[in-house]
C-alpha cells in the first residue's frame, strides 16, 4: 500500500534543497564558462576573421563575465528567490549567443541543430528551477529556432521534418523528466519531514513527546539564562489514570487524555511547550515566567482541568490531577530543575491519593 505523506509548500521544498541547488547551478556554469572557448574556434572555423565572428566574439565574451560574475554569487546566495532571479538572468544571453550563433552559419548546415535538440532537452533536466521559470525562456528559443529553421529552409524536406521533431521532442521529454524529478524529490522531502515530526510527538495526545522536551528545554534554559529572565517549569500527574483504563478500558484512558491535554493548552499560554512527559505525566515549560506566575498558570491549568468530568460512553470519569513546579535558580540544568519539580509533584500525588480512591470507588 502506497503511503502518501502532507505535501510540503514549495518555498519549503525551494529552501530545504536550496544548498544543493546552488551546487547543481555553479557546476552547469562552470561548464558553459569553459566550453565558451572550443565554440568560439567553432565560430572561427566556419567565419574566419569577418564582422560575424568579431560579433559572436562579443556575445562569448559576455557569456563568459556573466558567468564568471555569477559563479562568485552563487557562493553566498542567501535565497531560492535569489536563486532564481540571478540563473535567469544568466540564462537569456546563454540562450540569446546560441542562436546568434544558428543563424550565422550557412544555410545548408544542420549540425548546430543536433546540439539545439540536446540543449533544449538537458536545459530543462541540468537547471534547478521551477518550471514555471524555464518555460517562456524555452519556449522563445525553441520558437525562435524553429521559425530560423523555415526561413533557411523554405522548402519542406526530411531535414526539416527531422530537426523539427527532435526539437520538440527534446524540449517534451526535458521538460518531462525534470517534471517527475522535482514530484520525486518533494516526495522525499514530505516523507522525511513526516518521520521527524512523528519521532518527536506523542501519538495520542498529539503534544511533543518526552525527548523533544528535553531538547526544547535545553534550549530554552540556555537562551532565559543569557538574557537573565526567568523560567519555569510544571510537571503534571493525572491521579490514578491506570485505575480508570482497568475500570472502563484503554480507550477511556486515552479519552481521558486527550480531553486533559485539551484543557491544558486552554490554560496555559500560546508560547509555553506542553509535552507528554510519562504515561500520565505531562509536563509544561513555562518561557520568562518567575515563581509567582507559574504558580498563577499552575493553579489556573488545574482549576481548568477540574472543571468538569471527562464524558465517555455515557458515564462521567472524574479526573485529578497533582502538580510541582520548578523555577530556574543559578547552575540549574533542564534535568535539575525537573527533579524539585518532581519532588514538588510528590508531595501534592500524596495528598490526592486517598480522596481519589474514594472517587473511583463510587464510580465502580
Amino acid at each position: 500500500m502506497q503511503v502518501r505523506y502532507p505535501d510540503v509548500s514549495d518555498e519549503t521544498y525551494r529552501s530545504y534543497y536550496l544548498k544543493q541547488d546552488r551546487g547543481q547551478c555553479r557546476k552547469l556554469v562552470r561548464i558553459v564558462l569553459w566550453t565558451s572557448l572550443p565554440l568560439l574556434y567553432v565560430d572561427y572555423l566556419f567565419h574566419g576573421l569577418t564582422i560575424s565572428l568579431l560579433a559572436l566574439l562579443v556575445l562569448r565574451t559576455v557569456v563568459v563575465i556573466g558567468s564568471a560574475v555569477l559563479l562568485k554569487r552563487l557562493a553566498t546566495t542567501p535565497s531560492a528567490e535569489t536563486l532564481q532571479r540571478d540563473m535567469l538572468l544568466w540564462i537569456v544571453p546563454v540562450l540569446f549567443t546560441q542562436f546568434a550563433s544558428n543563424a550565422s552559419l550557412p544555410r545548408e548546415y544542420f549540425g548546430h541543430y543536433l546540439i539545439d535538440a540536446w540543449l533544449v532537452m538537458i536545459y530543462f533536466i541540468a537547471i534547478p528551477l521551477p518550471l514555471r521559470v524555464l518555460r517562456a525562456p524555452m519556449i522563445v528559443f525553441v520558437t525562435a529556432s524553429l521559425c530560423l529553421l523555415a526561413y533557411q529552409q523554405a522548402a519542406l524536406s526530411a531535414y526539416t521534418i527531422s530537426v523539427t521533431s527532435m526539437l520538440l521532442a527534446g524540449a517534451y521529454s526535458g521538460h518531462a523528466i525534470s517534471a517527475y524529478l522535482h514530484r520525486y524529490r518533494r516526495k522525499i522531502l514530505s516523507a522525511e519531514q513526516e518521520i521527524e515530526r512523528q519521532s518527536t510527538i506523542d501519538p495520542v495526545t498529539g503534544v511533543v513527546n518526552r525527548r523533544e522536551f528535553m531538547r526544547i528545554s535545553d534550549s530554552e534554559l540556555q537562551r532565559h539564562v543569557r538574557l537573565g529572565k526567568s523560567l519555569s517549569i510544571l510537571v503534571l500527574d493525572l491521579d490514578q489514570l491506570k485505575q480508570i483504563s482497568d475500570l472502563h478500558g484503554h480507550h477511556a484512558g486515552d479519552i481521558v487524555l486527550v480531553e486533559v491535554t485539551r484543557r491544558m493548552k486552554r490554560a496555559t499560554r500560546s508560547y509555553d511547550c506542553l509535552a507528554r512527559y510519562g504515561n500520565e505525566e505531562f509536563c509544561i515549560l513555562l518561557p520568562e515566567a518567575s515563581a509567582e506566575d507559574a504558580d498563577r498558570i499552575a493553579a489556573r491549568t488545574r482549576a481548568t482541568v477540574l472543571a468538569m468530568p471527562v464524558a465517555y460512553s455515557g458515564k462521567e470519569l472524574r479526573v485529578t490531577v497533582s502538580m510541582g513546579v520548578a523555577t530556574m535558580q543559578e547552575g540549574d540544568t533542564a534535568s535539575s530543575m525537573l527533579q524539585r519539580a518532581d519532588a514538588s509533584l510528590a508531595k501534592a500525588r500524596v495528598a490526592n491519593d486517598h480522596a481519589y480512591d474514594s472517587v473511583i470507588g463510587g464510580e465502580a
